[in-house]
């Protein structure tokens, strides 16, 4: 061996492994529409994977909710009126919630949902009634999107007393410094929803970053190696490739867990 070769494989035995991925559990929240096939749903379940499908009407195809109920948590778009044919055909997968829109939630039939899980995707303004409404159905998952900076303290307060897993998202990115956040201590259960890549400050509180598309291994470790808590969130369109790079996301998650583990 040449004293170049013998010099380029010293080098490369001292160089920095690639960073490797290893975790204790994820969470991985994919947004889907309902015409994606069942197979290919199949294939996104994964041990942290949350499913959230997207709807045109209440009733679903048998092999859709059969696919649904092998996810861990999963959720599906539902509008009133809310009919018992609609409730009936999910009593295949008693984990699969109702994903509701605030608004919506003085439309009929909602009882009968009776105790499945329910997240609620709030927009816009907060007030003591929709907060009535919105706590009196025992939300899993409370998503707020106020749209603007500038929330009241009365609904900053509301929205920390409600039950559930809370989930905000501010107007813009948070930049390097965290914002004066009205009633801090209140809003300590609070994941903050953020854009891309977000700042090194996360103001003291989890978030759910929402991913543009799929990562590079480097700059996922770097992301979960910061806030292990970190959760992620994509859309997968209904494209093949979109599909097939999710499914591998999934499968690579679930790698890295089996690593801690082992």
């Amino acid at each position: 061996m040449s004293a170049a070769a013998v010099l380029l494989v010293a080098l490369l035995a001292q160089a920095p492994a690639p960073p490797r991925l290893v975790l204790p559990g994820y969470r991985l929240h994919l947004i889907v529409d309902e015409s994606v096939a069942a197979d290919e749903l199949r294939a996104l379940a994964g041990s942290g994977t949350v499913l959230w499908l997207r709807t045109r009407s209440n009733m679903l195809r048998e092999s859709t909710v059969e696919a649904l109920a092998l996810f861990p948590e999963a959720y599906v778009q539902l509008r009133p009126p809310l009919k018992e044919e609609h409730v009936r055909q999910l009593r295949r997968a008693p984990r699969v919630g109702a994903w509701l829109d605030a608004q919506t939630l003085a439309g009929p039939g909602l009882h009968r949902l009776g105790p499945r899980r329910i997240a609620v995707e709030l927009r816009g303004a907060l007030d003591v009634e929709l907060a009535r409404r919105v706590g009196g159905l025992r939300p899993l998952r409370i998503h707020w999107i106020p749209g603007t900076w500038e929330v009241s303290l009365e609904a900053w307060g509301l929205f920390a007393q409600l039950p559930g897993s809370k989930l905000l998202s501010l107007a813009g990115p948070l930049g390097a410094s965290c914002p004066e956040l009205p009633r801090r201590g209140a809003l300590a259960l609070v994941a903050l929803r953020v854009e891309g890549e977000p700042a090194e400050a996360t103001c003291g509180l989890g978030q759910r970053v929402v991913m543009k598309g799929f990562p590079e291994e480097a700059a996922l470790v770097s992301l979960l190696s910061r806030e292990v808590a970190t959760e992620l969130e994509l859309e997968v369109g209904a494209g093949a490739g979109e599909l097939e790079r999710a499914r591998a996301w999934v499968q690579r998650l679930e790698e890295a867990v089996r690593g801690r583990r082992r």
